[in-house]
């Protein structure tokens, strides 16, 4: 039908006609996790563009485009792996296909303060992290802090305190409280004062930031009760002597994150494809093959793309563009099916 047409699929790329028929199979080294406790968290997220969904061997899948897709968290990595199991889809009006993502690519981030050390040292709310592990019924992340700080942290949660949006966090500076700045490239933090054993944990200043601002409104017996607020919060004490007091109604700058969704992605075409909405789930393939298993499912409900009819089977792709087919492959469905 489109081969024809000789214009370029921006978005879809790999789909060009002379491609209809599956490509060689593609597959990745990596490992996939072990079957773990579901997670069951529910959402949308703006996927990393390219990022790509296998299979248990590490036979691709799928790439995401860029734009909102629903998501379900089926599973953190296993021991050893950097692979979450995810499923795409809401059960109507979309496609739905389980699979291995590398974790660093699944947009999560925490809907409530995590601890990193209890009572003193957490990870903000709304903070981008990646799922490392699970342990005893609870999730384990990882965050590699950015400027000012350079090093990498953890913490465990239930699912519950991870969404794939970030929440809305207002931060205020302390009022009536006296900044202070790094002196040295490291900062030790005690829990109480006088100090009783190691520092419960140490600051890494990153290179690339001239400073951190910390407030303080006490001082006790060479000592400072310093808090922070950015993607690390902080409420700790310090050695007086490690820090540098700017004069009292003096601040200084704070390097500040920001999050902001990707555009829709769009089909780049002279003339857009025919729209057909499937009326119920139907099986989803990477090739035009029934001996080849179905990788997902073709929601009911959903508004599809038809690209191409080839010898009873169409190529398909999501009107929302959600997810595509990975290089040279396409997604097919029965055209009987799909009632065409």
């Amino acid at each position: 039908m489109l081969c024809g047409m000789r214009q370029a699929l921006s978005i879809v790329a790999p789909l060009v006609c002379g491609a209809l028929l599956l490509g060689s199979a593609s597959t990745t080294s990596a490992k996939p996790p072990a079957a773990a406790p579901s997670c069951g968290q529910r959402g949308r997220a703006v996927f990393d563009k390219d990022a790509v969904l296998v299979d248990a061997s590490g036979r691709k899948l799928a790439r995401f485009s860029g734009g909102e897709s629903a998501v379900t968290l089926l599973a953190p990595p296993a021991q050893g792996s950097d692979l979450a199991r995810i499923e795409t889809g809401t059960g109507r009006g979309s496609f739905r296909i389980a699979g291995f993502l590398k974790a660093a690519g699944l947009p999560l981030y925490t809907t409530q303060p995590l601890p990193v050390v209890s009572s003193h040292v957490w990870l903000a709310a709304g903070t981008r992290v990646t799922l490392a592990g699970s342990s005893s019924g609870k999730v384990r992340v990882d965050k590699q802090l950015g400027a000012p700080f350079e090093q990498r942290v953890s913490a465990t949660a239930d699912c519950g305190a991870l969404g794939f949006t970030p929440p809305a966090v207002v931060t205020k500076a302390p009022t009536a409280a006296r900044v202070f700045l790094f002196k040295e490239a490291r900062l030790d933090l005690y829990d109480s004062v006088p100090p009783v054993g190691e520092p419960i944990f140490t600051l890494r200043r990153s290179p690339s930031a001239d400073n951190a601002r910390f407030f303080s409104r006490e001082q006790r017996g060479g000592f400072v009760h310093v808090q922070y607020e950015g993607e690390l919060v902080i409420d700790a004490w310090a050695k007086a002597a490690d820090l540098q007091p700017l004069p009292r109604g003096e601040t200084s700058d704070v390097p500040s994150g920001s999050y902001s969704l990707s555009s829709a992605p769009q089909l780049q075409l002279s003339e857009l494809p025919r729209v057909v909405k499937t009326s119920r789930d139907l099986p989803l393939r990477i090739a035009a093959r029934d001996a080849d298993a179905p990788i997902g499912v073709v929601e009911a409900e959903t508004e599809v793309y038809v690209m191409d009819v080839i010898g009873g089977w169409t190529k398909v792709l999501p009107k929302s563009l959600h997810v595509l087919p990975d290089g040279d492959a396409a997604f097919w469905v029965k055209t009987a099916d799909l009632g065409a």
